[in-house]
C-alpha cells in the first residue's frame, strides 16, 4: 500500500505547469526518501513528463510551448534509524514564445537544475525527521522590451521537515520547508554585461497518505509556494518579470492494487487562480484544475509507472503596450509521464 500512495503522489504532479503566481514544475517532493529499500536497503528511481500546454485567445497565437521534465533519485538505509537520499529534478522553468503582433518575439526559455542530498532520522514512535541542502543553477533568456540572455552558478538552500507513520495502516503524514535560494546571474543585456540577483521563492509541502480499506490508498497534499514578490530586475535597471501573488496547490487521490503486480490511481488537482490581470506576458494562464489518472506494475524488485495528466488552466489577461488588455480563455493542459523504480 505505501507503493500506491508514492505512485498516485507522484503522477499528481507530472502536469505541473507555469501559473500567474510563479513558474513551478515538480512541486519539490521528496518523496524517494520514505521508500523501502531491497536487501541493501537501497532504493533508485527515474522519471520523465511531457507536458503541452495552450492558452487560447481571439487576438494572439497560442504562446505556451511544450516542455519535458526529468528526474532521478537514488535512496539508501544508513542503519536502521537513518537513512539518506540525493534527489536530482528541474524545480522552475518557464517556456513561452509570442508570434502574433503586437508582441511577436517576445517570450522566455528559463530553465533550472537542483541536487539535494536529504537525511531522515526515525526517533520513534512513528515520528522522524528529515533535512538537508538544495544546491541549484539557472539559465536561460527573455524577452520583453529589452533581450536578456543570462545565467547563475550553483547556489544553495535549505530543506527541513518532520513526518509521522503508522505501517500497519499505511498512515504517513509529511511536512517539508524548502528555503528560498537567492541566484546570483550574470550575463548580457542587449549585448552589454549585466548582473543581478533573484530569490526563488519559499515553499511549503504537506503530504500525506493512509489506507482506508483493504488494497486502498488514500493520498493528499497541499503545497504553498511565496511567489508574490518575485522579480528579475537587472543592474541597468530593467524590470523583466514581477509576480504579485503566492500561490497554493492541492491534491487528492485514490490508490487500488487490482491484483499482486497491478495498480491503478486517480487523483484531481487544484490551484486558486492569481490576481488578474497579469502585468507580464510570461504568465497567461493562472491556476490550474486538473485530472490525473495512472497505473503502475510491479516485476519482483522492480516497478514501472505511468500516468495521464489533463487540465484547465485558469483564464487570463494580459496588459500590452497602449494599454491594451488580451483575454486568455478556455485553456487546456495534457501531460504524461513513466517512473521506473527499483529496490536493490
Amino acid at each position: 500500500m505505501t507503493r500506491l500512495g508514492v505512485t498516485a503522489a507522484l503522477l499528481a504532479t507530472t502536469a505541473t505547469m507555469a501559473s500567474a503566481g510563479g513558474i513551478d514544475r515538480s512541486g519539490q517532493s521528496i518523496a524517494p526518501l520514505f521508500q523501502e529499500g531491497g536487501a541493501s536497503g537501497s532504493y533508485v528511481q527515474l522519471s520523465f513528463g511531457s507536458v503541452d500546454p495552450t492558452a487560447n485567445s481571439a487576438v494572439l497565437a497560442d504562446p505556451l510551448e511544450r516542455y519535458n521534465q526529468t528526474a532521478l533519485a537514488f535512496k539508501t538505509d544508513l542503519s536502521d534509524s537513518l537513512s539518506a537520499a540525493l534527489i536530482v529534478d528541474r524545480p522552475f522553468g518557464a517556456d513561452v514564445a509570442y508570434t502574433t503582433a503586437p508582441v511577436a518575439g517576445l517570450g522566455a526559455s528559463v530553465s533550472t537544475d537542483a541536487v539535494t542530498g536529504l537525511v531522515r532520522y526515525k526517533i520513534g514512535n512513528g515520528f522522524s525527521v528529515h533535512g538537508g541542502v538544495r544546491m541549484m543553477r539557472a539559465s536561460g533568456s527573455i524577452v520583453t522590451t529589452a533581450v536578456l540572455n543570462a545565467s547563475s552558478n550553483w547556489d544553495a538552500g535549505y530543506v527541513v521537515g518532520a513526518a509521522y507513520e503508522i505501517p500497519d495502516i499505511a498512515l504517513r503524514v509529511a511536512l517539508t520547508y524548502n528555503s528560498g535560494i537567492r541566484s546570483r546571474f550574470t550575463g548580457t543585456e542587449n549585448g552589454n554585461p549585466v548582473t543581478f540577483n533573484v530569490d526563488f521563492p519559499e515553499s511549503v509541502n504537506l503530504d500525506f497518505q493512509t489506507g482506508i480499506a483493504a488494497n486502498t490508498l488514500l493520498t493528499g497534499s497541499v503545497r504553498y509556494a511565496g511567489w508574490n514578490g518575485f522579480n528579475l530586475t537587472t543592474s541597468t535597471p530593467t524590470q523583466f518579470v514581477n509576480f504579485t501573488g503566492d500561490t497554493y496547490t492541492y491534491s487528492l487521490g485514490l490508490g487500488r492494487r487490482i491484483t499482486d503486480s497491478f495498480a491503478m490511481s486517480a487523483s484531481i488537482g487544484y490551484e486558486a487562480p492569481g490576481n488578474t490581470p497579469s502585468s507580464t506576458a510570461l504568465a497567461p494562464t493562472t491556476g490550474l484544475t486538473s485530472l490525473t489518472v495512472g497505473a503502475s506494475y510491479t516485476m519482483d524488485n522492480l516497478e514501472i509507472s505511468g500516468g495521464v495528466t489533463v487540465g484547465r488552466p485558469g483564464d487570463q489577461s494580459i496588459v500590452l503596450a497602449g494599454p491594451t488588455i488580451v483575454p486568455f480563455n478556455n485553456n487546456t493542459v495534457v501531460g504524461a509521464g513513466i517512473r521506473i523504480g527499483m529496490n536493490f
